[in-house]
């Protein structure tokens, strides 16, 4: 559910497997990490009200389902139980946040992406730049678009339809996977539009304060530029 809809933050829903460290689940809120944004932690709650602690969430390789990593092994069967699921939301927003922002900034700097990854605190990419980049411009310009208050709009298109524009492909070596499945295009405002699986803000008005904190020369054609929020953002629901 975090890909139609990412500020659902509990659900009711059943489990389905089990292994060594952790469950799967008939549905799940919890974004699995992948894209540079890692994935969700939280809990599981049972019936009888016992938590599960959920410190990673991930793909399970070559499966579209999602494996929920827990603290504590189970010690039973736990297949049919129904649980209550349950998102460390402060995280997950700071998360969604920063993600939309980092979209912002790709949209400052022509240059392709050459890496990407999001933590609670910060945010990174990498540009395929040799040219100078001004923290403070970047800065500016940024806290411009999040005052502008664009809406961020999620649509599907087909595998066909990406590669017909690769303009939006902004990552090196990451072209738009071959699959019958719809692919992901997260849209912000006239400013940004790019295929992305991971969760986002409805509107950059969310965004309370942004700042580059860093822009650090990795080669002669690479510059990393790091962002963190400023502010405690509204925690929409």
């Amino acid at each position: 559910m975090f890909e139609s809809d990412a500020y659902v933050r509990e659900l009711e829903t059943t489990i389905v497997d089990q292994s060594e460290d952790g469950v799967c689940l008939e549905t799940t809120i919890f974004y699995a990490e992948s894209g540079g944004q890692p994935g969700d932690i939280g809990e599981l709650v049972l019936n009888d009200g016992v938590p599960l602690l959920v410190t990673n969430t991930q793909y399970i390789p070559g499966r579209l389902r999602v494996a929920h990593r827990l603290a504590a092994p189970p010690d039973r069967c736990l297949i049919g139980a129904k649980v209550l699921a349950r998102i460390d939301w402060e995280r997950r927003y700071r998360l969604m946040c920063l993600h939309t922002s980092l979209h912002l900034l790709c949209s400052l700097v022509d240059a392709p992406v050459t890496g990407c990854a999001i933590y609670p605190e910060y945010g990174r990419l990498d540009f395929d730049i040799e040219a100078t980049l001004d923290r403070q411009r970047l800065t500016d310009s940024l806290n411009a678009l999040i005052r502008r208050d664009l809406p961020v709009e999620i649509q599907y298109r087909t595998a066909e339809e990406m590669s017909a524009e690769p303009s939006l492909v902004r990552t090196v070596q990451a072209p738009p996977p071959r699959t019958d499945r719809q692919l992901r295009l997260v849209s912000i405002g006239d400013v940004d539009r790019q295929p992305c699986g991971g969760t986002h803000v409805r509107s950059t008005g969310e965004i309370a304060g942004l700042a580059v904190t860093s822009v650090e020369k990795k080669g002669r054609r690479n510059r990393r530029v790091k962002i963190g929020l400023t502010a405690a953002s509204e925690r929409s629901t």
